[in-house]
């Protein structure tokens, strides 16, 4: 009687090629998740960063609107119009470059500042790709203090004969930030 005892095949070579390549692309897919999935994340936090800044500064504008309603000066109100909006703050944030004529030479991407000739806070988008406007500046969002009124005379415009009863920040154009479509370089 013959009996066959089976041994083992045991490799002395180590991983086959095959077996490398399976891992490769493995590894290679689950990199490329990661990688899309931390581009998302990075543009949804400088999302969340840009309307957490113009959230502030709409709260310093309703505080400024309250004080001047408990002192009776609602009028006074215009002298903020066309105004720095950082200047409401008692702390500006550390990425808020300062007032300019125009645009700061060589600015920091994710970085704030106020346009003095067009009376304007800019914010100088990391993610720009990302960032579409209507405007015809790319990268950029812009915002303003304006008046909330009354339009006595009907033009449209804050003006002589109207009713001012308070202010916001608004957004010069429309803007809006996309994650769908993100795709690693």
């Amino acid at each position: 009687m013959v009996t066959h005892v089976f041994k083992p095949i045991l490799r002395k070579h180590g991983f086959s090629l095959l077996e490398l390549l399976i891992v490769i692309i493995i590894i290679s897919a689950l990199l490329g998740i990661a990688i899309e999935r931390l581009l998302k994340l990075q543009v949804q936090a400088e999302r969340s960063s840009m309307e957490s800044m113009i959230g502030t500064l709409q709260s310093a504008i309703a505080l400024t609107i309250s004080e001047h309603i408990a002192k009776g000066k609602i009028p006074e109100l215009k002298n903020y119009l066309d105004s720095n909006p950082m200047a409401l703050l008692a702390d500006t944030p550390v990425n808020y470059l300062g007032d300019f004529e125009g645009r700061p030479e060589n600015p920091e991407p994710a970085s704030w500042w106020f346009e003095q000739n067009s009376h304007s806070l800019v914010y100088f988008v990391l993610n720009q790709e990302h960032f579409v406007t209507q405007s015809g500046e790319k990268g950029h969002a812009k915002f303003k203090i304006v008046a909330v009124y009354d339009d006595n005379n009907s033009n449209g415009r804050f003006d002589r004969g109207d009713v001012l009863k308070g202010m916001r920040l608004s957004s010069l154009a429309k803007y809006q930030w996309s994650t769908d479509s993100i795709e690693p370089n």
